[in-house]
C-alpha cells in the first residue's frame, strides 16, 4: 500500500494567543513552536504514521532551511530522492492558535510554487507504482495536472485537497477521482453553503455537476458537525465528528486526509474509511502543532475500540 503526494515543505511557526489578532494589534504569545509542516508533507506524514507507504515529489529552496529539510526527511525514513531542488527560498509559514484551537496563518510557499511539470519526468515510474496519487493546492496546478494525467492513465486513484482553494482547472478535475474540501472552501468553489451542505439529504446541484461529469466522491469536512460524503449514487453519507479536547486545529484537514487514504488502501468499507479519516482529524487536533500530534495505527486504533457507536 503505497501513496504517492505531490508536497509542500513548510517551516510551520505557531504562536498561542489569548485570541486572534486584529488588523494593525500586536500580541502576547504564550508559547512558540517552529516545526516541519506544509499541507503536502503533513499528509504525507500522517499517511506513513498510520502504515501507508509514502513516495513523492517536494521542492525545497536553497537557503538556511535546505538543510532542515533533509534531515528532517531521513527522522521520519522518507527517501531524500523525494526532494528537487529549486532556487529561491524554503516554504514558511506562521499560525496564530487561539485557546479554543481555532486558527488563523499566513504561509509564504517559496520554492514550491517553483515545482514544475517537467520535475515529474524522473518520478514517473515510481509514481505507476502507487496504489493512489494525492495532492493539495499548496503545489501548482501545472505538476498536479502530470501526476494525475500520470495516474489516471493507469487506472490509479487520485485525491485532491485544493486548499489553500483557488479556482479548479477542468482538466486537473477530470482527472481527479476524490475530492476533500472543508466548508469553507466548497462555498468558495460554488459547490453549497454550509448551511446548503450540511442540510442536504441529495447532491446540490453543482455538487451533482461533478458527480456526473466523473469525480467520484466529494467529501466536506464541517469542523464540529463532522463530515458529509457525496457520491454517485446514494444519499449523503453523513460521519459526527469526535469529542475531543481540541488545542490546536493545525493539521487537523492534512490528517483527515490521510485517515482516508490510509482507511481505503488498506481495504476498509468506505463508512469505515470515513470514520477513521474523522477519527484522525480529532485527535491531531489534541496537541500543540501538528508534526507530533499525527496519530499512529495504533493509536488511532484505541481511540476507535473507545468510540465505538460513533457513526
Amino acid at each position: 500500500m503505497q501513496v504517492f503526494v505531490v508536497g509542500s515543505f513548510v517551516i510551520a511557526c505557531s504562536v498561542k494567543v489569548a485570541r486572534l489578532p486584529q488588523a494593525g494589534e500586536s500580541l502576547s504569545g504564550s508559547a512558540f513552536l517552529a516545526e516541519p509542516g506544509g499541507k503536502g508533507f503533513n499528509l504525507a506524514l500522517a499517511a506513513s504514521r498510520l502504515g501507508i507507504g509514502v513516495d513523492g515529489i517536494f521542492a525545497v529552496g536553497e537557503d538556511v532551511f535546505s538543510p532542515v529539510v533533509h534531515s528532517t526527511f531521513a527522522q521520519v525514513g522518507f527517501s531524500p530522492e523525494m526532494l528537487v531542488h529549486h532556487a529561491g527560498s524554503t516554504g514558511a509559514g506562521v499560525a496564530f492558535v487561539d485557546p479554543a484551537g481555532e486558527n488563523c496563518l499566513a504561509v509564504c510557499l517559496g520554492a514550491n510554487l517553483a515545482l514544475g511539470a517537467q520535475d515529474l519526468g524522473p518520478f514517473a515510474d515510481r509514481l505507476r507504482r502507487s496504489d493512489l496519487v494525492a495532492a493539495t493546492f499548496e503545489s501548482p496546478d501545472a505538476p498536479i495536472r502530470e501526476a494525475f494525467a500520470l495516474a489516471r492513465a493507469r487506472g490509479i486513484p487520485t485525491l485532491l485537497n485544493p486548499s489553500p482553494v483557488r479556482p479548479l482547472d477542468p482538466a486537473l478535475l477530470a482527472d481527479t477521482a476524490i475530492l476533500v474540501v472543508n466548508a469553507v472552501e466548497a462555498d468558495a468553489l460554488g459547490l453549497g453553503t454550509l448551511r446548503a451542505i450540511t442540510e442536504a439529504t441529495i447532491a446540490t446541484p453543482a455538487i451533482r455537476r461533478l458527480l456526473d461529469d466523473g469525480l467520484e466522491c466529494l467529501v466536506v469536512t464541517l469542523g464540529e458537525r463532522g463530515a458529509v460524503a457525496f457520491r454517485r449514487a446514494g444519499a449523503p453519507q453523513r460521519q459526527p465528528a469526535f469529542a475531543v479536547a481540541a488545542i490546536d486545529t493545525v493539521g487537523a484537514g492534512d490528517a483527515f486526509a490521510a485517515g482516508l487514504i490510509a482507511g481505503l488502501l488498506k481495504g476498509r468499507p468506505f463508512a469505515d474509511a470515513l470514520r477513521e479519516a474523522a477519527a484522525c482529524g480529532g485527535l491531531t487536533t489534541c496537541r500543540f502543532g501538528a508534526f507530533e500530534a499525527f496519530p499512529t495505527a495504533a493509536a488511532l486504533a484505541a481511540f476507535l475500540a473507545e468510540n465505538p457507536a460513533l457513526r
